[in-house]
């Protein structure tokens, strides 16, 4: 049997009734409910968002694009042998 419901401190409230009498010891997995699209995509809006305003990144992005035009492309022979 497969139900639904919410935990509310040390209790869990079921959505709908069982025909289960009360009393009944019982063992409970848990698993939290999958996440609908779009409160994912506000989870996402909100994690991106939240260095927005950090002016620190400037000059961590700086470091990279500096770093990125030192390397030194890698040789490439096209006449070796397949």
């Amino acid at each position: 049997m497969q139900v639904q419901g919410v935990i509310n401190g040390e209790y869990i409230k079921l959505f709908n009734k069982t025909s289960l009498p009360d009393g009944l010891p019982v063992i409970v997995n848990i698993r939290t409910k999958p996440s609908m699209p779009e409160e994912k995509l506000n989870l996402i809006d909100k994690l991106c968002g939240s260095w927005k305003n950090d002016s620190s990144l400037e000059s961590v992005f700086a470091e990279i694009g500096n770093q990125r035009h030192q390397d030194k492309p890698r040789e490439v022979f096209f006449d070796a042998a397949s």
